[in-house]
């Protein structure tokens, strides 16, 4: 009996302006014949006023598509789900959005500020001999995206809303910068914090910055940051059979996602 297939996928921004996924129905061929789909985080933006109902229509979607859903919330959608992480083969594979990695969960976000000061806040209600930890600071971050007004309407699809976006990515450039320096970086933080508390990990995977890539460790563990549905870069998702783990390269085509190219493929056995 073939082992069950467990699909990672993360950062569809159902609907948004940037995103590429407009039609839940596009999913099909790229969700078929998983047993187990792990949705991890950024569905949608579930803080907008008028996201309910696509919130319903996703959820109700993913669930028809699998024996299994396991859905996480992300920084966009802190309501989503009350779960923040996954492991999965005895530990061996760690999934988590990706804002545990970031000081103030977007270091290159508009609402940084904002988050910051709410994370502060929120500090001072907790033990500081737990701050560190995993669980609390992903409490926390959920917290401080709750109600987090957004300085656009995500879902407009306009020239001039798209240019505003870019607008406000470039500008000031610090925020560029920031980018940058956490597409540089996230790797080795996900690692080491995995390392610190949740050693069985052999696999990490995120998404948040919607930068795909593979990062191998000197010790065979490896990080995926599975990317997104946004341009320019795309996305990659996570395939499980048993201990085999496969990287693949979310293809588009005549308006439906496909599996593309496998980027990369290991065993977790020891």
């Amino acid at each position: 009996m073939s082992a069950p297939v467990t699909r990672i996928f993360s950062d569809f921004h159902y609907r948004d302006g940037a995103s590429r996924l407009h039609r839940l129905d596009a999913l099909l061929p790229v969700l078929a014949g998983a047993d187990h789909l792990v949705i991890n985080g950024d569905t949608l933006d579930s803080q907008a006023p008028q996201a309910a109902p696509l919130l319903a229509e996703a959820l109700a979607f993913f669930a028809r598509q699998a024996p299994r859903v396991t859905v996480l919330s992300g920084n966009h959608d802190p309501d989503i789900s009350p779960h923040t992480e996954l492991s999965l083969n005895d530990g061996r594979v760690w999934i988590t959005h990706g804002d545990l990695f970031c000081d103030n969960i977007a270091p290159w976000s508009s609402r940084r500020e904002e988050l910051e000061v709410r994370l502060q806040r929120l500090s001072t209600t907790v033990p500081p001999e737990t701050l560190h930890l995993v669980e609390t600071r992903l409490r926390l971050n959920r917290l401080a995206c709750h109600d987090l007004p957004d300085p656009h309407d995500c879902f407009d699809r306009s020239l001039q809303t798209r240019l505003v976006r870019l607008a406000n990515a470039l500008f000031p450039p610090d925020r560029l910068l920031s980018m940058l320096n956490t597409w540089r970086t996230i790797p080795a933080l996900a690692r080491a914090l995995a390392r610190e508390q949740r050693p069985r990990a052999r696999l990490v995977v995120l998404g948040h910055t919607h930068y795909p890539g593979v990062w191998r460790d000197r010790d065979g563990a490896v990080v995926v940051n599975t990317g997104s549905f946004a341009r320019p870069f795309g996305g990659l998702f996570v395939e499980l059979r048993g201990d085999h783990v496969q990287i693949v390269r979310i293809a588009q085509k005549n308006g439906e996602f496909h599996r593309g190219p496998v980027v990369a493929g290991f065993s977790l056995a020891p």
